[in-house]
């Protein structure tokens, strides 16, 4: 296989029409053993786009390699670099080169390369650079305060908002979450969304949000767009490419325009994001007492570590362990 068809695959539209490719035959039998053995909608859309940023990236940097078959160790520490330099996250840049790993291990099996230069290649330490800011309680009461005004799409604007703070669940999970996903069980309202790796969280409802849910849930029906089981829970109100596709996916771009403007309008001015919702539902539960383990089963981290890592309320300069030496005197409460 030459290296335009290797790159042609890997940059092809999964909605694309395949073409023969030699032993593969089809494109399609690309897209269906490598992207579509990722469970998760929003893991195959990472990693394709990982993919074509690597592929671009050899193509204006290294002219005089042929193709992607021909990229060795040498090739993956000098993207690693650039990244470095480019001043992306270390998480980012692992995530990237996890991407890369998956892939060339994908080439090694089906003969394209010999072995997967990325295994060699040191990756920079999980630090955060930027941590995401998460908002005190009475930012967040501020916030739903915010919410409550009179407005075309409101009953949309809060429950996704009121959903995101409430649960901590990802937007990429708040996304693909269907109506059928929205139940009662064991008389309490859930939403089940299905998290990275796989897993499955079934996530209790405040009765407050549940309420809200419901509202949408009408809000939906009076104007003429009942959701079905296999639905989307949360549609766009228009869509200028095809303005009578409306069943579709929010945008993650909608999303975060929702929670900024309405941290706008409660006068919230650091950087907020729709992951400050789910850093703001675990300091607020780590704060309250809950335990560790259970605020990381809760959201679905595979390591506690993880959910430690958002714990900044805790984690204040007048809290620190040196005003609490037993030799010196306790500081005053």
């Amino acid at each position: 296989m030459g290296p335009k068809k290797l790159i042609h695959i890997v940059q092809s539209d999964s909605n694309s029409v395949p073409e023969p490719l030699g032993k593969w035959q089809k494109a399609y039998e690309f897209e269906f053993e490598f992207f579509k053995n990722f469970p998760s909608a929003h893991t195959r859309i990472s990693y394709r786009s990982d993919i074509r940023q690597f592929i671009d990236w050899l193509k204006d940097n290294m002219p005089d390699l042929d193709g992607l078959h021909q990229a060795a160790r040498a090739h993956l520490v000098a993207y690693r670099n650039w990244l470095q330099e480019a001043e992306f996250a270390p998480k980012t840049i692992n995530r990237k080169f996890s991407a890369l790993s998956s892939f060339f291990d994908f080439l090694v099996e089906k003969g394209i390369k010999d072995f997967n230069p990325v295994n060699s290649v040191r990756r920079p330490r999980q630090e955060v650079l930027h941590p995401t800011n998460d908002l005190s309680d009475e930012q967040v009461k501020e916030l739903f305060a915010a919410l409550e005004q009179k407005g075309p799409s409101m009953p949309l604007h809060k429950a996704i908002v009121y959903l995101l703070f409430s649960t901590g669940i990802r937007k990429s999970e708040l996304i693909y979450l269907k109506r059928k996903d929205y139940k009662i069980f064991d008389g309490i309202p859930v939403v089940e969304v299905r998290a990275k790796g796989g897993k499955y969280l079934t996530k209790a409802l405040h009765p407050e949000c549940a309420r809200i849910m419901d509202e949408y849930i009408d809000w939906m029906k009076d104007t003429g767009r009942p959701i079905h089981p296999e639905d989307y829970f949360f549609q766009p109100t228009k869509n200028p490419l095809q303005p009578g596709e409306l069943c579709r996916p929010l945008n993650a771009k909608s999303v975060d325009y929702i929670i900024q403007k309405f941290a706008k309008i409660a006068g919230l001015t650091h950087r907020i994001s729709a992951h400050s919702a789910r850093a703001s539902y675990i300091g607020s539960a780590l704060e309250a007492g809950v335990d560790l383990l259970k605020v990381s089963s809760d959201v679905g981290h595979a390591s506690v570590r993880t959910t430690q890592e958002y714990n900044k309320r805790r984690l204040k300069i007048k809290e620190s362990p040196a005003y609490d030496l037993g030799y010196f005197d306790k500081k005053k409460a």
